[in-house]
C-alpha cells in the first residue's frame, strides 16, 4: 500500500512544470547509480530519462522494491569499465561500494557522489535531500521527505519498559545492534530492540546460547534466508532455536524494506506492527 502511494506520488510529480529552470544550474542528464540503496532513491527522485543505469540488484525482485522500474534501465555491476562507457555526468555510490571502481572513476574525472548507510530516519531525509540537490529535483525530494515525516509522526503504541523485546537473527548468527536503522524501525513500531538492550554495536555475532539466555519476546528472521540452505544458514535450523523460539514466537519479515533507508522503510514499521499484533492476538 505504502509502495503504491509513493510511486503514485512520484508519477504525479513528474507532471509538475520546472519553474525557474533558466535560473538554475543545469541538472545532470546521464546519471548512473551503482548501489542498491542509491538505485532506489534515484528511481524515486529522478526525472524521466535522467537516470540511465542502476545496479543489477535493483532489477532483481528478491532484493529490490523497484525491480519493475529498474528493469527498464541499463544495469551495471559497479565496474568502472562498464560505467565509463555510459559517459555519465553523475555517478551515485554507497560509502562501501567498490572503492577501486569509485577511485578509478574519480581519477578519470567522473563526478562520483557517495552516500553512507542510513542509520536513522533523519538519514533517509538527508539522503533524499542530497539526491534532490544533485539531480536538480528538489521539489520531488522535498515532497517525499514531507510524506516520510508525516508517516513517522504517528505515535508509538508502547513507550515504556514493559514493551515486548524483539530480537533479530540471521545467517552466521548475526544480529544488529543499537544506533541502526533496524533499531529505529523496531522502536517506531513500539517495541524494544534486543541489540539495543544488549548494547551491541552495528552488525554483531550473537552466539545462540546468548540469544536464548536473553530470551526476547519475539525473534525476527528474514524471509529471504528461508530460500537458502548452507553453512551460513545452518544456525537458523538449529533444534535449540526451534525449541526456544517456536512459530508463535517468530516474526518473518521482508528484508527488502529493511536493507536500505528509503521512504519504503515506513512499510517495514507497518508490517512489523501488524505481525506483532497478530502474534499478540493469538497469544490471548
Amino acid at each position: 500500500m505504502i509502495r503504491s502511494f509513493i510511486l503514485l506520488a512520484c508519477a504525479s510529480l513528474a507532471m509538475l512544470p520546472d519553474w525557474g529552470v533558466a535560473n538554475q544550474p543545469k541538472a545532470p542528464q546521464r546519471v548512473v547509480s551503482m548501489n542498491l540503496c542509491t538505485d532506489q532513491l534515484a528511481l524515486l527522485v529522478a526525472a524521466p530519462g535522467q537516470l540511465i543505469s542502476v545496479s543489477y540488484l535493483a532489477a532483481e525482485a528478491s532484493s529490490s522494491l523497484m525491480a519493475k522500474e529498474a528493469a527498464q534501465l541499463h544495469t551495471n555491476r559497479g565496474l568502472a569499465e562498464q560505467i565509463i562507457r555510459l559517459q555519465p555526468d553523475l555517478v551515485l555510490a554507497g560509502q562501501y561500494t567498490s572503492r577501486a571502481s569509485v577511485n578509478l572513476l574519480r581519477r578519470l574525472g567522473v563526478n562520483v557522489q557517495t552516500f553512507a548507510p542510513a542509520y536513522r530516519f533523519a538519514d533517509i531525509s538527508a539522503h533524499l535531500a542530497k539526491i534532490g540537490t544533485l539531480l536538480g529535483q528538489e521539489a520531488r525530494a522535498n515532497a517525499l521527505i514531507a510524506q516520510l515525516d508525516t508517516a513517522l509522526a504517528e505515535p508509538n503504541q508502547h513507550t515504556h519498559r514493559s514493551a515486548p523485546v524483539l530480537g533479530s537473527y540471521g545467517a552466521n548468527s548475526y544480529t544488529t545492534g543499537q544506533s541502526s536503522l533496524e533499531s529505529e524501525v523496531v522502536k517506531a513500531a513500539g517495541f524494544r530492540h534486543l541489540g539495543t538492550e544488549l548494547a551491541l554495536q552495528g552488525a554483531s555475532k550473537l552466539p545462540l546460547e546468548q540469544l536464548i539466555y536473553a530470551s526476547p519476546d519475539r525473534l525476527m528472521t528474514w524471509k529471504s534466508w528461508s530460500q537458502y540452505t548452507g553453512r551460513a544458514t545452518e544456525i537458523l535450523l538449529h533444534p535449540a532455536l526451534d525449541r526456544w523460539f517456536p512459530k508463535e514466537r517468530r516474526v518473518a519479515v521482508d528484508s527488502r524494506y529493511w536493507m536500505c533507508g528509503t521512504p519504503f522503510t515506513v512499510e517495514a514499521i507497518n508490517q512489523l506492527k501488524t505481525q506483532m499484533e497478530s502474534h499478540a492476538d493469538h497469544a490471548d
